[in-house]
């Protein structure tokens, strides 16, 4: 690179010498045979007499403005609203439930109990920019739909019972996403997402409790059940969702009691006819506004599969409390076993089953909120923000990332770059697990 630089220098001063050396020899033959003098008055000369009358002067050009390069216009950054959470607001004054709630009431009450701040909304517009399944199919389970007027109904989040007495339970098999938390003392209790399917009887319904805080706002859904510890009720009640609350312990419609059920708590069943219509009767029925984000394909990704032909997933150490999933080639599904035993459903008469399995560890914390006479308190799962997660498809276990944005925003699962990892269509069960648990699959 050097000796290039030296020739250029070189022919630089080559041609300048070149010009001046036929300067000098034009000077000279203008001055031959004569004087500076000389050469001075034929300058003169020349000049005094003008230009030549044949020649035409050149005119010169009017300096043509150079445009200006239109600007290509940047593509706007996606905002990051997990490492830069938006504030939330104090939740508006409230009466409901026979009961007045200042401003604020709802994350007031989250700071007596020791539970973790509720996450904030995040604009409509990041929503609506999430991936949405196309026109007729169900944005829950990736299947087209028959009657394309269940899309304009409301998810309902359904509290189902999950202890020995009340198996088999009605109506899970009709669920189109089933999501499986601890409650208390070592068994799980169930929130079920009716939204694209019909079930005649559900049941046995229970309380709610701080997992469904978190799962309500998510889906935009009508959360079902039959009350809730105190705590827990206030936080129902004062929450900016309130209106969208079935509540069967505060007199609401749509439910009913068997008297052959094992104990009276057991004995509060539903359907989803009856649910839509006191939906429709107070007021509630419209589209969801936030079910997007999920992505559906019958063809498993191509790569970081492991082989799963059984997920165990143990709660406790109750045997009750341990869950299995195994792989049925034949149906390309997985049948739920709590236990040893297939987990069925009343009405079916059949094991349940899920297309997919989401496994979401998330981080848990024992709050002050007592729960029972026994005094077993209230957990908290933190299903917002980021955390690691399985995908369990097609015999196979993806371990992948969930995201979770903001309160009004679907929980995902997202690989290495951040694209969504896609679901197999068919029903889905979600199973939140604290972090730790050791969850294994072969």
């Amino acid at each position: 690179m050097m000796n290039h630089i030296h020739m250029r220098v070189r022919w630089r001063w080559a041609g300048l010498l070149l010009v001046l050396a036929t300067v000098a020899v034009a000077c000279s033959g203008g001055q031959r045979g004569g004087t500076d003098e000389g050469v001075r008055e034929a300058v003169r000369t020349s000049l005094a007499a003008g230009p030549s009358p044949t020649a035409s002067p050149t005119p010169t050009p009017e300096p043509t403005a150079t445009p200006r390069p239109t600007a290509t216009p940047q593509p706007t950054a996606t905002p990051d609203f997990i490492a830069n959470p938006p504030t939330r607001p104090p939740s508006p004054a409230r009466t409901a439930g026979g009961r007045t709630y200042p401003p604020g009431a709802f994350e007031f009450i989250h700071t007596q109990f020791s539970v973790p701040p509720p996450p904030a909304r995040v604009p409509d517009e990041f929503v609506a920019g999430l991936p949405a399944v196309p026109d007729g199919v169900c944005p829950l389970t990736g299947l087209p739909v028959e009657n394309p007027a269940v899309l304009q109904r409301r998810p309902l989040n359904v509290r189902v019972d999950n202890s020995e007495p009340a198996r088999p339970q009605a109506g899970l098999a009709f669920a189109d996403v089933v999501w499986e938390t601890l409650a208390e003392g070592g068994i799980t209790r169930f929130t079920a997402t009716y939204l694209c399917q019909d079930a005649e009887t559900i049941g046995p319904v229970r309380s709610a409790r701080l997992i469904d805080l978190q799962l309500w706002p998510m889906l935009d859904a009508v959360l079902v059940h039959v009350g809730a510890s105190q705590p827990v009720m206030d936080m129902i009640l004062s929450s900016p969702w309130a209106e969208a609350n079935l509540d069967e312990y505060l007199g609401a419609p749509g439910f009913y009691r068997i008297p052959e059920a094992p104990v009276s708590w057991l004995r509060t069943y539903t359907g989803t006819g009856l649910l839509w219509e006191a939906v429709e009767a107070m007021g509630q029925q419209r589209p969801s506004r936030t079910l997007r984000g999920w992505r559906f394909d019958q063809t498993p990704p191509p790569e970081g599969g492991q082989p799963a032909v059984e997920l165990l997933i143990p709660f406790s150490q109750l045997a009750s409390s341990v869950v299995r999933f195994r792989y049925d080639e034949a149906s390309g599904t997985y049948v739920r076993y709590q236990g040893e035993a297939p987990h069925v459903d009343r009405l079916t008469g059949e094991p349940l089953r899920a297309a997919t399995v989401f496994v979401v560890f998330a981080e848990m914390t024992v709050t002050e909120i007592v729960e029972d006479s026994l005094g077993s308190r209230s957990l908290h799962f933190k299903v917002y923000g980021e955390g690691p997660a399985l995908v369990v498809r097609d015999g196979l276990a993806y371990e992948v990332t969930w995201r979770r944005e903001g309160e009004n925003v679907m929980i995902r699962p997202v690989d290495a770059e951040g694209h969504i990892v896609p679901f197999k269509p068919g029903p889905i069960w979600v199973e939140i697990v604290p972090l730790g648990l050791e969850v294994s699959w072969e």
